[in-house]
């Protein structure tokens, strides 16, 4: 986490404080662990009327826990040819590991946002401003993180987020399709 932090802060020496070992790698899933309630928070947080009375809770439970999973393995599964093609595999764990680990302080950020929207500590008109404000900081943290991990320039780490939001994207609009 303090590598995470370290990122979050935009100091590149964050990288020094994972490990980038086989192991490193799986135990960075421990992050999916940390992050899956704030999920699961963010998931239900946003299900309209219709779809409480169409779909029972446990439905929607094992449907987007199921679509987490699969966005948690298929993003390393898409990244290796891709650090491959760009010239980066042997920073491909590197990538991995401080990718995965900076879901956290993004998830915390999100759901700081929507509690201070939902929650009226913000004016309606301010509110919609604090979630895109939220949702832009988390993407360009994951760029300058996919930046740093693969050493590589700006445009490659949009590249990497472009992926990874359109694999979450649509994985999401398959998961709401099934309750």
């Amino acid at each position: 986490m303090h590598g995470a932090l370290l990122l979050a802060r935009l100091d590149r020496g964050g990288m020094a404080h994972f490990d980038v070992s086989e192991l490193g790698f799986w135990r960075s899933f421990t992050a999916a662990v940390l992050v899956y309630p704030i999920f699961l928070v963010l998931v239900f947080s946003q299900l309209d009327d219709e779809t409480w009375q169409n779909a029972s809770m446990l439905r929607v439970l094992l449907v987007e826990t199921i679509g987490y999973v699969i966005g948690w393995t298929a993003f390393p599964l898409i990244m290796l040819p891709f650090s491959r093609v760009a010239g980066r595999e042997r920073r491909w764990l590197d990538l991995m590991v401080a990718f995965n680990w900076s879901q956290v302080p993004q998830a915390v950020l999100v759901i700081i946002a929507i509690g201070l929207t939902s929650g009226g500590l913000v004016s309606r008109p301010s509110a919609s401003a604090v979630q895109i404000t939220a949702y832009l900081v988390t993407l360009l943290y994951e760029g300058y993180v996919a930046a740093v991990a693969l050493d590589v320039a700006a445009g490659m780490a949009a590249v990497v987020v472009v992926i990874d939001v359109a694999l979450h994207e649509f994985i999401g609009a398959v998961a709401r399709q099934l309750y």
